[in-house]
């Protein structure tokens, strides 16, 4: 039975077949060979798609500024700026005019840049003063970096007031061989070095802040000519210090913000943007003596309204120091009586902070009261008016993780910071940190705040803390500060180093590691 129905089947193949078809080896060996080469095609096809997908996700993100930059001693991801989107910008703009932003060559700047604006169309230009000095060249280049990091919109210029040829040029082939790879954005302004000009012999280097950024906006904003009125009157100018680290992007617009205000019984109207008349700024901890340290008639050379000012709205709208933020407008006006009054109020005052007194002893002087914040920054732990109290709600258990919304604008870390044998202070840093032969720094764990209640100095000396929230606050800087140190120096030996970079996370301020 199964022999005839294998005969009737196979004579039912025949009748089927096609013409010209027959049962032949070879053709059974072509049919199969087209069958692979259509399932190849088909495998080629979905690779590519797969490839395409892939690069989409990880391509560097001109906008955002995030590469993703695997760590080489672990599994580890990082974050740094882009270097491919750098990389084009430089080399289209190699030969473009402002390249090096001389006064005579700020056209391009003065202009804006593709990605200076926001989605509403202002314009943000964070501008930050430095000397010419291995120390600050440092600090400028993690600046630059987390600046693009944080996703800060706009330009971002370092104004270095250098006092001699070799420093300028020594600054301006770092800035062309190390700043200007992460962005068309980054740019470089070399001034005089008015530290040692303004009050010869002495010498005060915080001179430079208020006559570099007067030198800035007239050399490259074009102040005052009506070019440069038009072209810049409404941007948003934000003046920090090169060690003020942006880890939250500023924004003119505070109306739906988390800030912490300060507290104040002045009768003025309450603003909540940036705009003419109305510039913002951090609260600092010197009170009133920008007023009651200097002899207002002689640093305004004549009355002012410094003289009769209401305590509250003194109090209230000029206790301040940076990160400034105002319209250039604005900010024009206040150089202007800023590098006026800063000689008078030195003459007065001969100390560090003095030309922050100018800065609001100017502000004053022309009515420009600032919404004062608490929390654009954290700097000194011990200090009121800074933004801690959003970081002693983060408790011991997420300090080291902190929501993002509970962040301050900006570490300022000009203190040092210790948790038990943890530390972390700009001035012991090695000066050639970002470089690669200098290893990482050493990074504390996420418990930190919950292993130590007290201090061990790099000296071995042991100390209590005087407050409460002192664990917390420490842990918060060290924790804040030493993995975003090591993002910078780790991008900076990603494309500088040729493959030579150290890695190795072992660089503490101790003479041993045991205890930590």
């Amino acid at each position: 039975h199964t022999s005839k129905m294998q005969r009737r089947q196979h004579s039912s193949d025949q009748k089927m077949r096609p013409p010209g078809r027959s049962n032949s080896k070879p053709l059974r060996q072509k049919d199969e060979l087209m069958s692979l080469e259509k399932l190849l095609a088909v495998l080629v096809v979905i690779a590519i798609v797969i490839f395409v997908a892939v690069s989409s996700i990880h391509a560097p993100q001109e906008e955002q500024g995030i590469l993703v930059i695997p760590d080489k001693k672990s599994s580890i991801v990082r974050s740094g700026p882009s270097a491919a989107a750098g990389s084009a910008a430089v080399n289209k703009k190699k030969n473009a005019p402002g390249a090096e932003f001389h006064a005579d060559e700020a056209e391009d700047l003065s202009s804006g840049s593709s990605n200076n604006n926001v989605d509403d169309g202002t314009k943000y230009h964070v501008v930050f003063s430095t000397g010419c000095s291995p120390f600050q060249d440092w600090q400028s280049y993690v600046f630059f970096f987390h600046a693009w990091k944080s996703g800060q919109q706009g330009n971002v210029t370092r104004v270095a007031s250098c006092g001699n040829a070799k420093d300028a040029a020594t600054v301006r082939k770092l800035h062309d061989t190390q700043i200007r790879i992460m962005s068309d954005r980054f740019s470089l302004h070399i001034t005089p070095e008015y530290s040692a000009l303004v009050k010869p012999p002495l010498k005060y280097k915080f001179f430079n802040k208020p006559f570099g950024m007067l030198d800035f906006l007239e050399n490259v904003l074009k102040y005052p000519s009506e070019e440069g009125a038009k072209l810049h009157d409404d941007t948003i100018i934000l003046l920090l210090d090169p060690d003020q680290m942006i880890i939250r992007p500023f924004t003119n617009d505070f109306s739906q913000s988390t800030e912490v205000w300060r507290p104040t019984k002045s009768k003025l109207p309450i603003r909540t943007k940036v705009e003419h008349g109305s510039p913002f700024a951090q609260q600092y901890g010197f009170g009133m003596q920008w007023k009651t340290k200097v002899d207002a008639k002689y640093v305004a050379n004549g009355p002012t309204r410094v003289e009769d000012m209401d305590m509250d709205e003194a109090r209230g709208h000029y206790v301040l120091g940076p990160p400034y933020i105002a319209t250039a407008r604005d900010m024009y006006a206040i150089a202007k009586k800023w590098t006026e009054f800063v000689p008078r109020v030195h003459d007065n005052y001969p100390h560090l902070l003095a030309e922050m007194f100018a800065y609001c002893f100017a502000a004053a002087h022309l009515g420009l009261p600032h919404r004062v914040a608490h929390s654009f920054m954290v700097s000194d732990i011990g200090s009121g008016g800074e933004g801690w109290k959003l970081v002693d709600r983060m408790g011991k258990d997420n300090v080291c993780e902190p929501p993002p919304d509970l962040n301050p604008h900006v570490l300022h870390y000009c203190q040092r910071y210790m948790l038990g044998k943890w530390f972390i202070g700009k001035y012991r840093l090695r000066k050639d940190f970002i470089s690669c032969e200098a290893p990482l720094l050493k990074e504390p764990p996420t418990d930190i705040a919950k292993q130590y209640d007290y201090q061990i100095a790099p000296d071995g000396s042991r100390l209590a803390f005087r407050s409460k929230p002192g664990p917390v606050r420490n842990a918060f800087m060290i924790c804040s500060l030493i993995p975003r140190l090591n993002q910078a120096a780790v991008y900076f030996k990603e494309h500088h180093c040729k493959g030579q970079g150290n890695f190795n996370k072992t660089y503490i301020f101790h003479d041993t590691d045991e205890g930590m």
